[in-house]
């Protein structure tokens, strides 16, 4: 499904395409392998969603928590309230009735409760504390009790140091432990905020729990994103809401608590491209010189640069398509001109440069670097299948809604697919480099994928890709020599069988890079491919991919299925995952391995390490590319290493473009 709203914006009248793709046929007969690509389930009907019925997904404000600095007299005054709270504890006259420390007081309704390490208090008629004689079942989890805090509906929250017990105004007690969700058990301190949600300070973070909230309820604050250090010893919320102070093993720490909307996220990430990011115009990713105060940073070359740099240029142009602003036109362009910078710096046609650098650069003359032939920078050989995809990704959606309404780019953007599609046809599908040689992803070609036993991890994915490459060229440059080569593929070799399997499923193996690879591929090719019974292998090759995917949440694979399959995607859980992710695009180390909250996978995943069951919300864990393994429980590093806005923004103009999410209110 896409909704068009090009005829809206003056720059969208399109210059004349002679070819109808939406008529386009393939030529000849073909069969499909008797197999079963919808992973084998019974009822497919069991995995609709409700998505048709409630797209657009408004884009209403949401709130995210960022760590800030605090000012001067700040610190005072939060230090105050801080210290106020300990004096009255430390001065409690029930303190010295008990000869005891006393580690919270809370009166409910017309009972006085005091927490004491010993064990819970409650005064009696005569104003006499009396121990609580029940633990366990019928009192707090615990004789050990660090915090007491009470809401307006008369609920007692009693902290302990394996969980969370709760007095309910009925007089009933429960309990709160990893397995109702709390990520830590050892609770030093609770404060509930106007809204009744409480802030909880444990040795390991601050805990968000909202119990009267219907959706999520939990919200694991810790690492330096949030944090200045983990251990939570007191928490103090103004009652204005707008922050949280935490005091910590370190100082006062502040979280603040921001609101905005998609659009406004979109402008910042976009913001953040364009300071951090741009090298040569290529969009990478960067280490800063100070992560608290960062005043440069350097962007070191990757051997991905191409595919990285498609994800902006399809976000860029897709933005444009959306809205007609000439700034996202400006910057697809500018990322655009750093791909093709990269397709010509060999100075032989068709072999891709996979990054370049300047001459005098001290990877000049290392293995694998090459000088330009104006001598003037050095280019990465060996070039892989993932970059050709980025490029392939990116010639699509920078002609669909750039390009081809400018006759100059259109001129150039025709002659650069034919150079290189004509390169790899030529070849026999193979990618070659300035030595003759394949490189050693570079294949596509049928003895590989339908005849190579070692082929059968790429077999799906590489026929997906060709296909998509071909498709493209012939959308692009209408020369029929490329819809003559991708008839061939599908009638003679079939290439359609093998993306019915595009995605391999084995519990262990789940290859999140490749996922990835699969989507930038078979976007453009879900757009184009109109011949009915193609389509129908392409929706069921997708339904299948999608299923191992969709408990990810991740926003591009499910908009990019859904643009096919919408009634098998939730749309809510990939808009779900924009407003989670931080817009704090540093990587600082997060640390999920010791909840008491999480579920290991019985199996490790394709590098042998430990993953995740479920995964954790976007912002409880590091998220740069759409490539990386969203299940692993620790990740990230020191804040040095920033990346992600390129994918982030890729997924929400997608969603924009094709009307799963709406406009700004």
């Amino acid at each position: 499904m896409r909704i068009l709203l090009l005829l809206f914006f003056v720059p969208f009248l399109a210059l004349s395409q002679s070819i109808d793709i939406k008529k386009v046929r393939i030529d000849g007969d073909f069969t499909l392998p008797n197999t079963v690509p919808p992973l084998d389930y019974d009822n497919d009907y069991k995995f609709r969603t409700q998505s048709k019925s409630y797209i657009p997904v408004k884009d209403q404000s949401f709130t995210e928590h960022e760590r800030t600095s605090i000012s001067a007299s700040e610190l005072d005054q939060v230090s105050a309230q801080f210290a106020s709270k300990k004096n009255n504890l430390d001065e409690s006259v029930y303190g010295k009735k008990l000869k005891s420390q006393v580690t919270g007081i809370q009166m409910v309704g017309s009972s006085t409760w005091i927490g004491t390490p010993e064990g819970l208090f409650n005064l009696d008629n005569k104003g006499k504390p009396q121990l609580h004689k029940n633990y366990g079942v019928g009192g707090p989890l615990s004789t050990q009790i660090n915090a007491l805090a009470k809401d307006s509906k008369g609920t007692l929250w009693v902290g302990t140091p394996i969980g969370l017990s709760v007095l309910k105004s009925d007089g009933t007690w429960t309990a709160i432990q990893g397995a109702q969700g709390l990520p830590i058990e050892n609770v030093l301190c609770i404060e509930v905020t106007n809204e009744d949600e409480l802030w909880i300070g444990t040795d390991a973070g601050a805990i968000l729990y909202k119990s009267y909230t219907d959706g999520r309820q939990w919200f694991y604050r810790a690492g330096k994103r949030y944090l200045i250090n983990d251990e939570v010893l007191e928490v103090f919320v103004p009652a204005e809401d707008s922050a949280v102070y935490f005091l910590t093993g370190a100082g006062i720490s502040k979280l603040s608590i921001k609101s905005r909307t998609l659009a406004e996220k979109a402008q910042i990430m976009e913001d953040m491209v364009n300071k951090w990011h741009r090298r040569l115009g290529l969009v990478a990713a960067c280490e800063l010189d100070d992560p608290e105060n960062p005043t440069s940073t350097t962007i070191p070359d990757s051997p991905n640069d191409g595919l990285w740099t498609s994800y902006h240029v399809v976000a860029m142009s897709l933005a444009y398509g959306t809205t007609g602003d000439k700034k996202y036109l400006e910057s697809a362009k500018k990322g655009m001109d750093a791909m093709i910078m990269l397709q010509n710096a060999s100075g032989i046609p068709g072999v891709i440069a996979r990054s370049v650098l300047p001459a005098d650069h001290p990877k000049n003359g290392t293995k694998g670097w090459l000088l330009t032939p104006d001598k003037k920078m050095i280019w990465r050989d060996d070039t892989s299948s993932d970059e050709i995809d980025g490029h392939f990704f990116a010639f699509y959606a920078y002609w669909e809604h750039i390009a081809r309404h400018n006759p100059e780019e259109a001129a150039l953007i025709k002659k650069q697919v034919s150079q290189m599609m004509n390169t790899i046809v030529d070849n026999n599908y193979q990618l070659l480099d300035w030595n003759g040689e394949r490189t050693k992803w570079g294949f596509w070609n049928p003895e590989a994928l339908n005849h190579d036993p070692n082929s059968y991890l790429e077999s799906g994915l590489n026929a997906a890709q060709i296909l998509s490459f071909l498709k493209v060229a012939y959308y692009i440059t209408e020369d029929p020599k490329f819809k003559k080569h991708y008839d061939k593929l599908i009638v003679d070799h079939g290439y359609l069988g093998n993306v019915l399997l595009e995605k391999k499923v084995f519990p262990d193996m789940n290859n999140h890079s490749d996922n990835q690879l699969g989507y930038c591929a078979l976007y453009p090719l879900l757009q184009l491919e109109h011949d009915p019974r193609a389509r129908v292998a392409l929706q069921k090759a997708v339904r299948r991919h999608h299923r191992t995917l969709s408990r990810d949440g991740s926003s591009f694979f499910h908009f990019a299925a859904a643009t096919i399959d919408l009634e098998y995607v939730e749309i809510s859980d990939a808009v779900n995952f924009l407003r989670q992710m931080p817009t704090d695009r540093r990587q600082w180390k997060m640390k999920n391995s010791h909840r008491a909250d999480i579920t290991w996978h019985p199996y490790q995943d394709r590098f042998d390490k430990d993953q995740l069951l479920y995964v954790l919300s976007a912002d409880e864990r590091n998220f740069d590319r759409w490539n990386k393994n969203p299940y692993y429980a620790d990740s990230g590093r020191g804040g040095q290493y920033v990346d992600g806005e390129a994918s982030w923004l890729l997924a929400y103009w997608m969603g924009r473009y094709h009307g799963f999410i709406g406009g700004e209110e």
